[in-house]
């Protein structure tokens, strides 16, 4: 890649804010791109194919001017290289990738919380992986704790890395479950 036209995008990305999560306000990537190889179309379809929002929620692209304080959204390919002339100097671009529901009126987000203020409902791209490897490398195990006054067996915490969370419970023996299922799972 030429370093000329190499530029390095910080993107926070929100989700719906009817359906997303309270806790997390959005998650934070890097991406590293070629300007002058890259188009507002080609941008916005690899972001969408590498983090891809919920069935019929749009994209809307926005990034952060520092001069003027404002988040100015970027909706075309002349959009997308002002941006670029912007911060031709520093090569470093903040940007914000929403998702929202078509059928409301989009609203851009005004103001950029800066990553020198502390905001625990930002999750980064490395905390996956870092709760995953909490352990020296290895995954951590939790052994299963019967409950005897649950008839449907052990309750079993989903706090696998798949999962994501550590709120949820579920019965080890499902209704639903087969005898020879059930069985694999006791042994």
């Amino acid at each position: 890649m030429d370093p000329n036209s190499s530029y390095l995008l910080r993107i926070k990305l929100f989700g719906n804010p009817k359906k997303a999560r309270k806790d997390i306000r959005c998650f934070y990537f890097e991406k590293v791109i070629n300007c002058d190889l890259t188009n507002y179309k080609d941008l916005v379809g690899s972001i969408v194919k590498q983090y891809p929002p919920r069935y019929m929620e749009v994209a809307h692209v926005q990034y952060y001017d520092g001069d003027l304080k404002t988040c100015p959204e970027v909706k075309s390919d002349q959009d997308l290289m002002l941006m670029f002339e912007k911060h031709s100097e520093t090569k470093v671009l903040h940007m914000i990738i929403a998702y929202s529901d078509p059928s409301e009126p989009y609203e851009p987000i005004t103001e950029w919380h800066s990553d020198s203020e502390p905001d625990n409902n930002i999750e980064h791209e490395d905390d996956t992986t870092n709760k995953r490897n909490a352990k020296g490398g290895k995954r951590a195990t939790r052994k299963i704790e019967l409950n005897k006054n649950d008839q449907n067996g052990p309750k079993v915490p989903f706090d696998s890395p798949a999962m994501g969370t550590r709120s949820k419970t579920s019965y080890l023996a499902s209704p639903a479950m087969s005898t020879r299922s059930k069985r694999r799972l006791g042994s």
